[in-house]
């Protein structure tokens, strides 16, 4: 047998060969070195996927979608309503008043969810540990939804004031 080969449980450790070994491993999660574990985790994809949607979130999205809902049949309603109300003279009716009075309102009524939905979104922006996805959504719908009912309000007034 050859007195200079030793097993690995009689070799000493030398010091500089453990110094070199550490360094061409990276470290392990458990604390120690692993020559198998070639990259750390990142924390934000793990993060990523454990966290829940926002409340006020959904909230402000579902808003969106039923104003949306709403502005549509409040507009077929009014489309339908228009051909009753050329039909007839000069003189309105009790009925075609209430009917204008009625949509005037759901219209108005629409507009308010709008607002709650915004400020709903931003609130469900600002929370931290949250996905932000539907807060974003919501809050954008919400807005774009605004925005186009005071165009189409200033596009009537500019109309009705050139006659």
């Amino acid at each position: 047998m050859d007195p200079n080969y030793l097993s690995k449980s009689d070799k000493q450790a030398d010091p500089q060969d453990e110094a070199a070994q550490q360094a061409e491993s990276p470290p392990d999660p458990a604390g120690g070195f692993s020559p198998l574990y070639t990259e750390a985790p990142s924390p934000y994809q793990e993060e990523r996927y454990g966290l829940k949607h926002s409340g006020p979130g959904i909230t402000s999205f579902t808003i969106s979608l039923v104003t949306l809902v709403g502005y549509i049949i409040t507009f077929m309603i009014a489309g339908s309503m228009a051909g009753a109300i050329m039909n007839e003279t000069d003189n309105l009716t009790v009925r075609t008043s209430e009917s204008i009075m009625t949509l005037g309102m759901a219209v108005l009524g629409l507009i308010a969810l709008n607002v709650i939905g915004v400020i709903v979104g931003i609130i469900g922006i600002s929370l931290r540990g949250r996905r932000k996805i539907f807060g974003i959504l919501g809050t954008i719908l919400n807005g774009v939804i605004i925005l186009l009912f005071m165009l189409m309000v200033s596009a009537v007034l500019v109309n009705a004031g050139a006659m």
